[in-house]
């Protein structure tokens, strides 16, 4: 991120058993404040393996939402020389042989889903929804082509998603802007340059900001202040702790001011999801440090 935290302050299946829970039981607070799952959690996890485990990671931690990661979803490998969505920068550029073969990565998942038909996505669907469970957001990697960002939409809507969440590039503002009126879905906008997501933010009616808390602590930006002042531009939040200026820690350890940001949220009675996305190290693949960083942020909406 490269702004002053003054502008950012100021600126805007394999599970069988079938069970019914309540919405209480699965973190959703009185005033509409709600926790999920950001399955960029268990991002190691590749798409052949990660829906069963993902499932039970929601069941274990008591997170009815989740906003699943196209790895999980799409055949297409974690690749952190590339990031998109909620990633981090990568510490390097990368090399021209990493980039042709990211090309042609890219090149593939394209064609792959201008073709695949949109019954796997009902099936995946179906197979969270048999389990009480449901897909409410996709974050993704966009497209270039009219044709291929018309089909993540599509995809989304298949999935049981009520929104996309990205990271848009000023280029394709004005035709994911268009795909957005037409399909009448929400873009949750992850970005760097607060500027250009408020230009951004104009362009449609479902256009709205999805900040991760601790992407800004380590921008050393005030999470609380930024929430505070952004919270009804805000599509969901994304829940990460980290020292400020430094890496993710734990819930509860770092400086991302989560249960103040949480109460905030509580208090004003915001009806938002604000989804669990631990990063820190031992994390990955691990349903277990989901289910304290849940526990956690559980606690402080007033879920037992």
């Amino acid at each position: 991120m490269n702004i002053s935290r003054r502008q950012f302050t100021q600126g805007i299946g394999a599970l069988a058993a079938v069970a019914v829970y309540s919405r209480k039981s699965f973190g959703f607070a009185e005033n509409g404040l709600s926790l999920g799952l950001n399955t960029w959690s268990l991002r190691a996890l590749s798409q052949q393996e990660a829906i069963p485990i993902i499932i039970q990671t929601m069941k274990q931690a008591r997170l009815h939402n989740c906003q699943i990661l196209f790895t999980h979803v799409e055949p297409a490998r974690f690749n952190p020389v590339f990031p998109v969505g909620v990633f981090s920068p990568p510490k390097s550029s990368p090399t021209p042989q990493q980039i042709e073969q990211q090309n042609a990565t890219d090149a593939a998942l394209t064609q792959w889903r201008l073709s695949v038909p949109m019954s796997y996505f009902e099936d995946i669907r179906s197979t969270f929804e048999k389990q009480g469970l449901r897909i409410k957001s996709y974050s993704l990697r966009l497209g270039s082509s009219e044709a291929e960002i018309d089909r993540l939409f599509l995809m989304a809507k298949a999935l049981g998603a009520d929104s996309i969440v990205t990271r848009l590039p000023p280029t394709l503002t004005t035709m994911i802007a268009a795909a957005a009126d037409e399909h009448q879905m929400i873009v949750g906008l992850q970005f760097s340059d607060l500027d250009e997501a408020k230009k951004q933010l104009a362009a449609s009616q479902y256009f709205r900001i999805d900040p991760d808390i601790g992407d800004l602590t380590k921008a050393k930006i005030d999470a609380l202040q930024f929430v505070e002042n952004n919270y009804t531009s805000m599509s969901a939040l994304d829940l990460k702790d980290a020292m400020s200026g430094g890496a993710s820690v734990p819930f509860g350890q770092g400086e991302a001011r989560v249960k103040a940001v949480l109460q905030l949220l509580k208090d004003k009675q915001v009806p938002i999801t604000a989804y669990v996305d631990c990063d820190y190290a031992g994390t990955g693949r691990s349903p277990e440090e989901v289910e304290k960083c849940a526990s956690f942020a559980r606690g402080i909406i007033g879920q037992a």
